[in-house]
């Protein structure tokens, strides 16, 4: 596409109605469409965002700020009475110079960001102490992530996120662009992607180029699905309301919550015994003067730990309705699009050709009630913690039933079959190794401190420990298998739960055979597949097994052409 000459440089920011600057509007021929879509590029000038992005600069900083201070919290919560001196004066003045700050960021994160799409490229000029200049051509970008947060819904703006092959992180962020203008951007994107592939074939060999062809002519038709996708735009998955409630109980993430609040619940246990106390119930005289019958202090102990739950149960609940509201999986062409959300609306999009293993997981809960999490997973950064959530680089469907899980791992692997496979499981010895080199020493040791100190105590629990991690160490190896069936290769594991993984052999970017000294005399070994979204390992195989599967994995990585960035 060439640019447009600078006197038709477009500030998509100019108007407080996007949707009716008619300067933004133009007629795109080189996408073969005719139909009239926004100007994507935006000249050499650089553009200033709109004025409501000073909103998201703000509460940005205001939420990093306080992630920072999670870690301040339990310190001061130990170094003095954090009640006693929550109100006042040095505390009240420094929570108000901390916020003020804070907000005063956001205006000049504001006036230190300017971006443009200029020769097919973006360009994007950001930060305030630490400036930093991103330039990520159009042809390169893997993922096209929008955000609609609440507060820009009104006003018809979005946060458009862009990243590229072989990161874990987000490459570009345009913070507040028109909505109209954000979807326009990502359909060039995508075109720009099939026309890079299709450029490609006049560069390649003869040798390389059937087998190039047919992965271009599907580009191409994918293309034409993109030009249209609002009207050819196939949903796959739905989530109810009743499913994301499900997904809320079986995947309960409010304990790190309580974990974070363990510095002040002296407090709150004094508060709660002062507030029984004013209703005429002494737990001290509950418990020790025995008032009442054990199995009464027994029925009060549950029921107060029921209403925990249900209250633990309840939060969950309200985060994943919060996440997950609305929830539709679809596919255009060859990409899958995901969308959610209840007040901020999130869209993430996803190559199929990119998606490097499907992961089915399964808590004991969801076996329980037979729901599965699934996930299509692509590229990631090793030692980089993303909230899967939010990932452009994982697509997760929550609480499908087990059929609709096998009917979209059939959707994106065909002839995939998690379930029906015979897998091959790991030795024994994987038991006997684990008791031997990490459990069984400390656990002697404290059965011996509690026979020689004549504490009977100290003795069965070292006992009850030990048997309790052999029946873990056991379901783990009676759970831990591989299966291949000369087109996709299968993982199981887990304990209690259990965890299926499938991926394609040709896109192995690594095989790791490993052996140690004593593996090596009972002839096992333990294989590693590196992939793009991460490491697989499968340890205490047969070594003969190893060796085959691994010959048969680079056989395909070798002779099999077919691209899959």
């Amino acid at each position: 596409m060439p640019a447009p000459p600078e006197n038709q440089t477009v500030n998509l920011m100019q108007s407080q109605k996007p949707r009716e600057d008619a300067s933004l509007h133009s007629k795109s021929e080189d996408s073969g469409s005719d139909d009239p879509k926004l100007r994507v590029e935006t000249g050499g000038e650089w553009q200033r965002l709109s004025l409501i992005s000073i909103l998201y600069f703000t509460i940005r900083n205001v939420t990093n700020t306080a992630q920072g201070l999670i870690y301040v919290i339990p310190a001061l919560a130990i170094s003095f009475n954090i009640w006693d001196n929550l109100f006042s004066p040095q505390v009240l003045i420094g929570a108000g110079v901390l916020f003020l700050s804070t907000s005063g960021s956001g205006v000049i994160s504001y006036l230190m960001y300017k971006f443009r799409v200029h020769n097919q490229h973006v360009e994007i000029h950001h930060g305030v102490f630490q400036r930093r200049y991103t330039n990520l051509p159009l042809w390169r970008i893997q993922n096209v992530k929008i955000e609609k947060p609440f507060y820009y819904r009104p006003f018809g703006y979005a946060l458009v996120v862009l990243d590229t092959a072989g990161s874990g992180k987000e490459e570009a962020k345009i913070v507040a662009v028109p909505e109209a203008y954000a979807e326009a951007l990502k359909k060039q994107v995508l075109y720009e992607k099939v026309q890079h592939e299709v450029d490609d074939v006049a560069c390649i060999s003869d040798d390389e180029l059937s087998a190039k062809r047919s992965s271009t002519l599907h580009s191409s038709k994918m293309h034409t699905a993109t030009t249209h996708a609002h009207t050819h735009e196939e949903v796959l998955n739905r989530r109810s309301v009743k499913d994301i409630i499900i997904h809320g109980i079986t995947n309960n993430r409010i304990w790190i919550i309580l974990g974070a609040a363990a510095p002040f619940y002296d407090d709150v246990f004094g508060v709660v015994s002062e507030w029984l106390a004013g209703k005429g119930l002494q737990l001290n005289q509950i418990v020790g003067e025995q008032t009442v019958a054990w199995w009464q202090f027994g029925l009060y102990a549950f029921v107060i730990l029921m209403m925990l739950m249900a209250l633990v149960a309840l939060l969950s609940v309200g985060g994943a309705l919060f996440t997950f509201y609305g929830y539709t999986l679809s596919r255009t062409g060859d990409r899958y699009i995901r969308r959610s959300g209840l007040l901020n609306k999130l869209e993430v999009s996803m190559r199929a050709s990119r998606i490097q293993m499907i992961t089915a997981k399964q808590d004991w809960l969801d076996k329980v009630l037979k729901r599965v999490n699934l996930y299509f997973e692509q590229n990631s950064t090793a030692g980089q913690q993303v909230q899967e959530l939010m990932s452009p680089n994982k697509l997760i469907v929550p609480s499908v039933t087990e059929d609709e899980a096998f009917e979209l791992s059939q959707e994106v692997m065909p002839g995939c079959d998690l379930r029906g496979q015979q897998y091959h499981t790991i030795s024994r010895r994987f038991i006997r190794f684990w008791l031997l080199a990490a459990w069984t020493t400390p656990l002697l040791g404290v059965f011996v401190v509690g026979a020689v100190t004549s504490h009977l105590d100290i003795m069965i629990g070292a006992v009850t420990a030990f048997i309790t991690v052999a029946l873990l160490l056991t379901l783990r190896w009676w759970r831990w298998g591989i299966a291949y069936d000369n087109k996709y290769v299968y993982i199981r594991r887990g304990r209690v739960g259990v965890d299926y993984q499938c991926f394609e052999p040709y896109k192995a970017q690594q095989v790791i055979i490993k052996q140690s000294i004593f593996m090596k005399k009972k002839k096992l070994a333990t294989i590693k597949f590196v992939l793009a979204s991460g490491a697989v390992t499968v340890p205490f195989l047969p070594e003969e097994y190893v060796n085959t599967l691994a010959d048969s994995v680079l056989f395909d990585v070798e002779s099999t052409r077919k691209s899959w960035m």
